[in-house]
């Protein structure tokens, strides 16, 4: 069996030898942080399974202060919708001038008048609505209601850090690009990083990067001037926007990168204990 599982190996051209399992950082006697490393195929079958055991918590854990990957993908996917939500009804009030109490009363209206449509199925937006732009008609409808009691709750930003978001780099518009020109004391125009980092209160020991594929001017400063725990009514449409069609979008991708890396370790793990005979 051992012999059959060495060639399958081969076969795939995996080196289980070069697996290696890298442990927290720690600050060492001269001040600076490393971190250990240790080969899987030199570890106990106690150890393998610590490690098999902490990628499930990083993926599946449920904790509210340090969620799995997994449940920050959920996280991120009801953000979208309560977003939504919100905007759905800024739009109906600038486009028909439907105020929250009337949009309230349309739908209990909708939901009284269709009963038996909705016994076993959760209505969208888009099977009360018609016309709406495409971003708005698979919201759940009772989102819409919660929006209109202001019943969202408060916008979640643990995760989106400032270092997150001046990791995504700033791009200015063309507008923006004149705006933020100033002179300094001697007549000479300043560097526009500079303007940007004071009107930002962006500190110099703070990466600001330079991205074709950034945040422009407006939607960076929306971005940084998100504070903790903040309604959802109670954010500005350019917040809303910024995060629903760029943020969330990117931090999305960032946790799915980290779901693949959590897996292909727990596919390593596994590998390992077949090797080895380990239960795990």
């Amino acid at each position: 069996m051992e012999e059959k599982f060495k060639e399958a190996i081969e076969k795939k051209g995996v080196d289980i030898n070069t697996f290696i399992w890298k442990g927290n950082k720690v600050l060492d006697v001269t001040g600076k942080y490393k971190q250990t490393e240790k080969k899987l195929t030199a570890m106990s079958e106690y150890e393998v399974n610590e490690c098999y055991d902490h990628c499930k918590t990083m993926l599946f854990n449920k904790d509210i202060l340090n969620p799995g990957r997994y449940v920050v993908l959920e996280t991120i996917a009801e953000q979208k919708d309560r977003i939504g939500a919100e905007l759905c009804i800024r739009y109906t009030t600038e486009k028909y001038d439907w105020s929250r109490f009337t949009l309230l009363g349309m739908i209990n209206d909708f939901l009284n008048n269709n009963k038996e449509s909705f016994k076993n199925y959760k209505p969208l937006i888009g099977d009360m609505f018609s016309g709406l732009p495409n971003e708005f008609v698979k919201i759940p409808l009772n989102l819409l209601i919660d929006g209109c009691l202001d019943r969202l709750g408060a916008f979640n930003k643990k995760h989106i850090t400032r270092t997150f978001i001046l990791k995504q780099g700033i791009w200015l518009t063309p507008t923006e690009s004149k705006e933020l020109v100033e002179n300094n004391d001697r007549g000479e125009v300043r560097d526009r990083l500079e303007v940007i980092r004071e009107r930002l209160n962006i500190k110099e020991i703070e990466k600001l990067y330079i991205n074709s594929k950034g945040l422009n001017y407006t939607q960076m400063r929306a971005m940084l001037n998100i504070k903790p725990n903040k309604k959802y009514t109670d954010l500005t449409t350019s917040q809303l926007e910024t995060l629903r069609n760029r943020i969330l979008f990117n931090l999305e991708e960032t946790v799915k990168d980290h779901i693949t890396a959590w897996e292909r370790r727990m596919e390593e793990i596994e590998m390992v204990a077949e090797y080895k005979g380990f239960r795990i």
